[in-house]
């Protein structure tokens, strides 16, 4: 179930306030064609969709080397120490969760930092990989609330490859749609339109899953969503 969580949690953070809106833009910096004009250019589909691809290889990538030094962390502190460590980290993630319900305001979650500049020109796949690495830092202060009680649950896996596998589920969902968009072309329009107009109660959505992960993590029964073996 730590798996499916991992994964809903990225396909939220791609659905938050500060990085929905900008998504065409961002679908224009990757690929070199505005979404409106995606449907005009089936002969370079597959360009677009291999260059969406190493996009979100590089947002993985950095994602997974933070799950395991989350995980390598975790792994110092004795059980009494990472008892402690998770009942606090627990009511932190009741914080991030209360955040996104709105009943707490946090300003630090809403910024990012932007490349746009930095990646006028299109590159190869390679400079797409790293345009992902770059957008998935300039993202961290954005997603934290939810990249944060991802890397909390790493930081409890039993080992480091577990930690790892985490995160990169998490990029998967953050990452998949932006491959999906350049897929179906304009359609992807009309479905990002309705995310926006129902963008409050995916933040509700977000918000009670971190409070009812945190209520985990402070009971110690995160055995409910993570493997024992």
């Amino acid at each position: 179930m730590d798996i499916w969580f991992a994964f809903a949690a990225g396909i939220l953070s791609f659905a938050s306030a500060c990085i929905l809106p900008l998504i065409p833009s961002y679908i224009a910096v990757i690929t070199g064609v505005a979404i409106t004009d995606l449907d005009g250019v089936h002969a370079k589909r597959f360009k677009m969709i291999s260059r969406s691809i190493a996009f979100v290889i590089g947002l993985i990538i950095p994602l997974m080397l933070i799950g395991m030094g989350a995980t390598a962390v975790g792994a110092i502190f004795n059980p009494a120490v990472s008892t402690f460590l998770s009942q606090f980290l627990g009511f932190i993630v009741i914080i991030f969760g209360l955040y996104l319900l709105g009943l707490l305001n946090i300003q630090l979650f809403q910024r990012e930092v932007r490349f746009h500049r930095f990646f006028q020109k299109r590159g190869g796949l390679l400079t797409v990989a790293l345009m992902g690495m770059a957008f998935g830092f300039g993202w961290t202060p954005c997603i934290g609330p939810m990249l944060s009680s991802i890397l909390i649950m790493a930081a409890d896996s039993q080992t480091i490859w577990q930690g790892s596998g985490l995160l990169f589920i998490y990029g998967l969902g953050l990452g998949l749609p932006f491959i999906v968009i350049a897929f179906i072309g304009s359609s992807s329009l009309k479905f990002l339109k309705f995310l926006q107009k129902h963008i409050k109660v995916l933040s509700i959505i977000s918000g009670i899953l971190l409070i009812i992960l945190g209520l985990l993590l402070v009971t110690g029964n995160m055995a409910y969503i993570t493997p024992t073996i």
